[in-house]
């Protein structure tokens, strides 16, 4: 299937390549660029019913069989499938046996590669945008006018004819609709005789996402599920040394703050300040050090902030796209043209903003970022020698833990020092 080009590009599921940061960082690059062209867009989340527990095993042979998988493999896949049965033991009492004829086997090598697979023609029956991670399916597109609108609506009646046709059926009502600029309501959209909700937020692979693209609500619960970590450790280790603590702290509370940052990365103060003061939080555990400042804590810990391991994030993934290890969308990065001022040989081209929410995005915020590194550290044969190459050459720097310095001319990613003693004052006071 890979061999072949045969996978559909807007699916992000179970692929190399691909990831949850790589759909959620294309698609918001995609929204901030129509938002800042004066575009509006709706945004249809759809729900499976069980996706993985209806897939209809005969269907799904035809589908590899027009795939051109046959012969052996077919029928290997065939015996693979069929025959399967299945009971329920409840208090030790036996159910009959049931015979299994749909239903992708989970928890198999096989099971996630037979879905996508059965899954893979889906975006052919829309003409708007559609993305999938797995079963996880967005549509969406331009919502300016009445023709946009009555667009959206008729891919969502191909959708639904869809998954007539191969019995793979939507929960109506659980799709969510999402409407971003513009000050006017919504039009409903119908999946049957349905209308689907509207909403301000959604889960999006694991980013709450709001109608505004300022991620606040996301900033919040990680927060919150952040700290909640903090208090399970605070009620069971009544010491704790420096090496249980980083060990802890990066393996249970850490990633919560830190998971597809490159797709929702802060811009404003408040929220910055509320994720490093987690951190912050977090290094006063330690008994022996509490008393000191919390870059000192950092140092001693050898912990850098989290506004720098946010800027590292983005330089790892731009590499990524750079080198071909991540599949890059579509007019996601432009090489830039301008080879007579300073900077490497991968230099990208900034492109032009008119609104916050665009200026912040992924790729205007990392331009100027990733053009001043130098050439031995972009051109790094692999992705352990880059992030070593990007540490010592920000380490030489001091910005380590001072990562304000990485972009002197971006204030929304500062705190500045009254902000830092501010909060240092009240956190010594709570």
């Amino acid at each position: 299937m890979e061999t072949n080009n045969l996978f559909t590009k807007h699916q992000y599921g179970f692929r190399k390549g691909y990831s949850c940061a790589t759909q959620l960082i294309g698609v918001i690059d995609e929204w901030t660029r129509l938002l800042d062209n004066r575009d509006e867009i709706d945004v249809i989340y759809l729900d499976f019913q069980k996706a993985f527990d209806t897939v209809p095993h005969a269907r799904l042979l035809n589908k590899l069989y027009a795939y051109g998988i046959r012969g052996k493999v077919h029928a290997w896949l065939k015996e693979y499938l069929n025959q399967r049965k299945q009971r329920v033991i409840l208090n030790g009492e036996k159910s009959g046996w049931a015979e299994v004829t749909s239903g992708i086997p989970q928890g198999t090598v096989l099971g996630p590669i037979l879905f996508l697979i059965y899954i893979n023609d889906l975006p052919e029956v829309v003409t708007n945008a559609v993305k999938l991670f797995a079963d996880d399916t967005k549509l969406y597109g331009k919502s300016n006018n009445n023709q946009d609108h009555s667009s959206l609506q008729q891919d969502i009646c191909n959708l639904l004819d869809w998954s007539d046709r191969w019995q793979l059926k939507f929960n109506p009502q659980k799709c969510k609709h999402m409407h971003l600029g513009g000050l006017s309501l919504p039009d409903a959209y119908m999946m049957g005789d349905v209308r689907i909700e509207p909403t301000t937020v959604e889960k999006d692979l694991g980013i709450q996402i709001d109608n505004k693209l300022k991620f606040i609500e996301h900033i919040h619960l990680s927060v919150k599920t952040a700290n909640q970590r903090l208090g399970i450790i605070r009620r069971n280790f009544h010491y704790l040394d420096k090496e249980s603590f980083t060990t802890l702290y990066k393996s249970i509370v850490r990633p919560h703050l830190e998971y597809a940052s490159s797709a929702w990365s802060t811009v404003n103060k408040r929220e910055a300040a509320l994720i490093e003061n987690t951190q912050r939080r977090a290094t006063k555990l330690i008994k022996d050090i509490s008393h000191l400042p919390y870059t000192q804590r950092m140092k001693i810990l050898g912990i850098p902030s989290l506004e720098y391991r946010r800027i590292r994030c983005d330089m790892i993934q731009v590499f990524k796209y750079v080198k071909g290890i991540d599949v890059v969308d579509e007019n996601l990065l432009t090489p830039s043209e301008n080879t007579r001022t300073r900077g490497n040989k991968y230099k990208l081209a900034k492109p032009h903003c008119r609104l916050n929410i665009r200026k912040f995005s992924f790729v205007p915020r990392i331009v100027n970022v990733w053009n001043s590194l130098p050439d031995h550290v972009v051109d790094s044969p692999n992705i352990n020698i880059f992030k070593s190459r990007l540490n010592t050459h920000w380490k030489d720097q001091n910005i380590k833990f001072n990562p304000s310095c990485i972009v002197p001319n971006a204030p929304h990613q500062r705190l500045s020092n009254n902000t830092r003693e501010d909060l240092e004052g009240r956190q010594a006071i709570g």
